[in-house]
């Protein structure tokens, strides 16, 4: 109800403080979705990405000796790499750093390479993941182009006040050759189908 007060009109007390509440949620409700934890529309958009260079990974290779521990391994060849790049956001900024074991052993049944990864970048995100592929063969390129892969992460490593602790997210690693990349997107529960 509006009150005449001379020739303006005043707004009474319990209308001015419902809007101020109201404008203050509607402030919160876009700030967290605004948050770089979600997507411009929440449902299933790419919401953070990295990059690093095949070209220094492979520069900062170290080879760990292997060889068959019994005369009658079934190993064929084997190869241990070990190496360390700078990892770059979408702004093509400096934003981490990636580390990751290749270990490559190939048999009568074909090349199997177990890749265990670590990303730590300056956001505060720190994820781990292992992964399990085939190489075409032992040579680094190929080797290091074996980490491409989609796997569901945890962020279980807290620094400082990581808003990332505890998220469960979606990553997608591609390669285009050049360049390996690192595609987050927030993760669903079991059963919750993602809309394109």
């Amino acid at each position: 109800m509006l009150i005449k007060q001379g020739t303006d009109l005043v707004l009474p007390n319990f209308v001015k403080n419902g809007c101020a509440i109201f404008f203050f949620f509607l402030f919160i409700g876009f700030f967290s979705h605004s948050h770089h934890l979600y997507g411009v529309n929440n449902v299933d958009s790419k919401l953070f990405a990295y990059y690093l260079y095949v070209s220094d990974l492979g520069e900062s290779f170290i080879e760990i000796p292997s060889s068959n521990v019994s005369v009658d391994s079934s190993t064929l060849a084997s190869r241990y790499l070990a190496g360390i790049a700078p990892v770059y956001n979408a702004n093509n900024v400096r934003a981490g750093k990636f580390s990751g074991s290749f270990l490559v052993i190939e048999n009568a049944d074909g090349i199997f390479a177990d890749i265990s990864n670590n990303l730590s970048v300056t956001d505060e995100l720190v994820v781990s993941w292992s992964t399990p592929t085939k190489s075409i063969n032992l040579e680094l390129d190929s080797i290091i182009n074996s980490m491409v892969v989609e796997c569901r992460v945890a962020a279980t490593t807290k620094v400082g006040s990581s808003p990332f602790f505890g998220q469960i997210l979606d990553l997608a690693v591609t390669s285009d050759g050049e360049k390996i990349y690192f595609q987050f997107s927030k993760s669903y529960p079991p059963g919750i189908k993602k809309l394109n």
